[in-house]
């Protein structure tokens, strides 16, 4: 089960994707498996420049959830995303869905 933290500092920001590994059977403490971070140059706007996905994780909609982590504190914070990263730019420029929170 993969985790997203959002953490908020300044004009900064960054999503955090955790995961509890499995090891013979047993979880182990959770670890950091991806992040995507953003910069605020105005109150209402989010400029999502990087997106990773740390390796030997890649595959798993890892990078999918951070985006949409982002488009739902965009849509309860009245903000609008200016996808930089190619990554964010494909996922939220592909579908009508998304439209809301583009700027």
């Amino acid at each position: 089960m993969i985790t997203i933290q959002h953490y908020e500092t300044g004009k900064n920001g960054i999503f955090e994707a955790w995961m509890r590994a499995t090891e013979e059977g047993a979880c182990t403490e959770p670890v950091q498996v991806g992040e995507m971070t953003y910069v605020r140059p105005t109150p209402g706007r989010m400029i999502i420049d990087h997106t990773r996905v740390y390796e030997g994780f890649e595959g798993r909609g890892i990078a999918r959830q951070m985006v949409l982590a982002a488009v739902d504190f965009a849509r309860t914070h009245n903000r609008r995303i200016i996808p930089v990263c190619s990554y964010a730019q494909k996922v939220l420029t592909r579908t009508d869905e998304y439209q809301d929170i583009l700027a």
